[in-house]
């Protein structure tokens, strides 16, 4: 595959980004095999990968990212927890 290269570049930056900025999980202090994640830690995981991969502007609005690309398209990704 010709973009190997590039690929791994984007996935090496996105998963040092997630580590410095803690990514989504809250360890649970009494149990470390249990981990609640909470929407706005999915969205800001969704953010950095965003920012690596996608050539659009990304904004935040509440439980959503709306990714705006330059051919006009416009996509809103929402996160909801199912219960």
């Amino acid at each position: 595959m010709a973009n190997d290269g590039k690929v791994e570049a984007v996935m090496r930056e996105v998963l040092r980004r997630l580590e410095d900025e803690s990514a989504g999980l809250t360890i649970s202090p009494v149990d470390e095999r249990v981990y609640l994640l909470r929407e706005e830690d999915i969205l800001r995981d969704l953010r950095i990968f965003s920012d690596e991969v996608f050539d659009a502007e990304v904004e935040e609005e509440p439980s959503a990212l709306v990714v705006k690309f330059r051919n006009g398209q416009t996509f809103r990704i929402s996160v909801a927890e199912k219960l």
